[in-house]
């Protein structure tokens, strides 16, 4: 029998969450459903917590890559085994509210969305202490339907606030299916946000709801990563393709987001090898960087120097 929804939990050396992560959705009130653990190349004891699930849950199945690729990788590998009517997604240091999937997909299929997301909740680890939420109950994002273009605007590196691109939707498989959606490989960053705007873009119908049901783990210090001058570089890329997509049918409004968007990776760009330039010592550098760039010396002065306190402090941030 199809599960009613496929939970893709990508992990890689999540020993120590791995298991909260699987006991969040054990709890679900909607229980028809299958969890599709991808092992990216894990070299803790990931795959002994996985297995331990695997043999008592008919549920839980476990996937494995034979060389690390990335979360978007692993997720690809989880919607091409999903038999479920719905993707959703679990990251391994995540966990899902008890009646999430319940409350989403009830929504989503009464209002005919394609894709549906919740409000995340902040959760300070170690010790779990909920921190607030992502976005505020007032938020007009919770009005109507999404368009790609307001989508957009809510992903502007180096803007204060909360990017929308961190949110876990649930998506239609057979919507994902019928357009031949993937996350893009490439990329080490924002593949979350990319995955979601291809869907925008082809159509989908995207709902968003003020219940919080997403616990989002946030540790000191720790970007999932840290960004690199080639992850920024694949980012440019990846946006410029947006536009090419976007401009025959998408309108003014989404052409100037994504044009503001791509300047924001743009000058993210300029504020790493600023950044470099200076740790290195390199004065000649860094001056050529403001001269080359007149327009922008506003913001290389302020957030280069900003972005320099964060990384000698540990400070985490969501960009």
């Amino acid at each position: 029998m199809t599960p009613r929804v496929s939970i893709v939990l990508p992990a890689f050396n999540a020993e120590e969450t791995l298991a909260n992560a699987l006991d969040s959705l054990l709890v679900q009130s909607l229980t028809d459903f299958e969890i599709l653990v991808v092992d990216d190349h894990s070299k803790d004891g990931t795959l002994d917590v996985a297995a331990s699930y695997l043999r008592n849950d008919s549920r839980v199945k476990l996937l494995q890559r034979d060389r690390n690729g990335g979360a978007a990788a692993a997720r690809n590998l989880g919607f091409r085994s999903a038999k479920g009517k719905w993707l959703a997604l679990l990251d391994a240091d995540d966990t899902f509210a008890p009646d999430r999937l319940r409350s989403l997909i009830t929504r989503a299929e009464k209002d005919e969305a394609d894709i549906i997301a919740d409000n995340l909740r902040f959760v300070s680890m170690p010790g779990g202490a909920i921190t607030g939420t992502a976005l505020k109950a007032e938020d007009s994002i919770f009005a109507g339907p999404v368009s790609a273009a307001r989508f957009v605007r809510g992903n502007l590196f180096l803007y204060r606030g909360f990017k929308l691109g961190y949110l876990k939707p649930l998506f239609r498989r057979r919507f994902v299916e019928q357009h031949r959606l993937q996350q893009n490989e490439a990329l080490r960053i924002a593949e979350d946000y990319h995955f979601l705007l291809d869907a925008l873009l082809c159509g989908g119908r995207f709902l968003v709801v003020p219940e919080a049901g997403y616990f989002y783990a946030q540790r000191p210090g720790s970007l999932s990563r840290g960004l690199t001058l080639d992850d920024l570089d694949q980012l440019s890329t990846a946006n410029r393709l947006d536009l090419l997509r976007a401009s025959p049918q998408g309108g003014a409004d989404l052409r100037a987001a994504l044009n503001k968007r791509q300047w924001s990776v743009d000058l993210n760009i300029r504020l790493m090898e600023f950044q470099e330039a200076v740790k290195r010592r390199r004065v000649w550098d860094a001056g050529s960087i403001f001269a080359r760039n007149p327009n922008l010396t506003p913001y290389l002065a302020f957030y280069g120097l900003e972005s320099l306190r964060k990384r000698l402090s540990g400070e985490r941030r969501l960009v």
